[in-house]
């Protein structure tokens, strides 16, 4: 029995360690990341390809049409809640991106991918799993509050502005929101859009 026990004792451990050794480097915080307010974010500061949930890759010149505004809405974890809702009021040129980006890599793998994929399902709005970091530093974001949501409203002359913050109730991804909570948020947002 005591040999058993070391068998399971030092299986943990060589898998605690191998996970640990393989885990590839994490993005830097956005935390530790100085904004420097004084840099005009533009299309071209946007990094060139996008992780697409649900659909491989795009390039930024096919998400972001020449002389065409749109909107950016970068959501963190509990108003990753509002995905299936705005999927459902299309009424504007709108981008979602989950900031997924100092969430372990583990959790990405195991249970974050799954869970975007599953909230994007049917939809016709792209989603960027911007789980790299790389979209939400060229917008110069540093706030990664569980139940922040932010807005940018990307112009025809291919500037970007900072619309909204706002927050949703926390724990709204695992407990969820009533009816009237998530038409009050919605509507909230896509007053925005214009």
């Amino acid at each position: 029995m005591a040999n058993v026990l070391k068998i399971v004792f030092l299986g943990i451990i060589g898998f605690g360690l191998l996970i640990y050794l393989t885990a590839p480097e994490q993005p830097s915080t956005n935390k530790s990341k100085i904004v420097n307010k004084s840099v005009k974010i533009t299309l071209s500061t946007l990094p060139n390809y996008f992780e697409i949930i649900g659909g491989g890759y795009m390039r930024k010149q096919e998400l972001f049409k020449g002389n065409e505004e749109s909107f950016i809405v970068v959501l963190n974890h509990d108003s990753l809640s509002l995905v299936k809702s705005l999927n459902k009021s299309l009424n504007k040129k709108m981008i979602l991106v989950a900031n997924i980006s100092n969430t372990p890599w583990f959790i990405k793998k195991l249970a974050v991918n799954g869970k975007l994929e599953e909230l994007n399902i049917n939809s016709k709005i792209p989603f960027i799993n911007d789980g790299s970091g790389e979209l939400i530093n060229a917008l110069n974001l540093n706030d990664d509050t569980q139940n922040k949501y932010f807005i940018y409203k990307v112009s025809k002359d291919n500037s970007i502005i900072k619309v909204l913050e706002s927050t949703i109730k926390e724990g709204a991804l695992e407990n969820g929101l009533s009816d009237l909570e998530i038409q009050n948020y919605v509507s909230l947002l896509l007053k925005q859009l214009k």
